[in-house]
């Protein structure tokens, strides 16, 4: 016997599949996470603690980034974006 043997089969359609996914700050990765959502076509919410969408990035604006934006945009935020 093995642990999959003692694990509960998967509903066919989860209870809770009529909630939106919470998705917790508006940031690069928050926002990542939404365009990858919006393009599954999954509903979401997202929540952000700071005045604006990407509040912390305007506050650390006046830190260098060292990698390259191929490297720092996901995606599916650059297909929203082009």
């Amino acid at each position: 016997m093995t642990l999959i043997d003692l694990t509960a089969a998967p509903l066919a359609r989860p209870t809770n599949a009529h909630l939106p996914v919470a998705i917790i700050g508006a940031g690069p990765v928050g926002l990542a996470a939404a365009a990858h959502l919006l393009g599954r076509g999954i509903d979401f919410v997202v929540l952000e603690s700071g005045p604006s969408v990407g509040a912390n990035v305007r506050a650390w604006g006046h830190t260098r980034l060292f990698s390259p934006w191929r490297h720092l945009v996901d995606p599916a935020a650059r297909r929203l974006l082009e």
